[in-house]
């Protein structure tokens, strides 16, 4: 369905809107457990899990830019320096408990919650108090995290099918790129994989 809807529907614009179904259908499989009688700990204002490294599909990063450049100037520009100095802080190899939260965070909340990533959807906990602590396994919901998994896999196989870019790239560097290149997305929808897999591989540092 979603290869036939992108073959249908051939813009950048209509590629980069279509992901919204993903996000869309993640939230909804979320709302059907709880309804279930699943209990998410996850509640608005708990972002233990936002020093993660996220990752997002090329659509999905486009869609943030989109939405961060209809912001007033003054708000975008602050983004910006905030995803700047994210990339020159971040560190996958860093604990836990040191590694700098999501650039997106904002007093407590994330500041595109209405168009955060498939992963981030994602991503939930039924037990708070083992956030809380850091703990190496956090217990969650296998119906959800299989479901959300399945969706992703299949956008991102028609993506795929269409000669598009759908591998994951770190969110907050591909965002930075996206907002500072207005050409990556019309590259993107060219065929180009516009997106350095990882900062640290394409900027090796150096031994003092």
């Amino acid at each position: 369905m979603a290869e036939r809807h992108l073959e249908t529907h051939r813009s950048p614009q209509s590629a980069i809107a279509f992901v919204s179904s993903l996000q869309h259908k993640a939230s909804s499989i979320i709302q059907r457990a709880v309804g279930q009688g699943v209990e998410i700990a996850c509640k608005a204002g708990c972002n233990h899990c936002c020093r993660a490294r996220v990752e997002a599909m090329a659509a999905e990063i486009f869609r943030i830019a989109r939405e961060l450049r209809g912001r007033p100037a003054e708000e975008m520009n602050h983004v910006i320096r905030r995803l700047e100095t994210h990339l020159a802080m971040r560190s996958d190899e860093q604990a836990w408990s040191r590694r700098p939260q999501c650039p997106f965070l904002e007093n407590e909340l994330c500041s595109i919650y209405d168009v955060r990533p498939g992963v981030c959807r994602k991503a939930h906990s039924l037990d708070l108090r083992k956030c809380r602590t850091d703990a190496a396994e956090i217990p969650q919901n296998l119906g959800i995290v299989v479901g959300i998994a399945a969706l992703t896999q299949g956008t991102a196989d028609a993506y795929r099918k269409l000669g598009l870019d759908a591998a994951s790239h770190e969110l907050g560097q591909g965002v930075l790129l996206a907002l500072s290149d207005p050409t990556t997305e019309s590259r993107w929808y060219d065929g180009e994989a516009v997106f350095v897999q990882d900062v640290a591989a394409a900027h090796p540092r150096s031994e003092t």
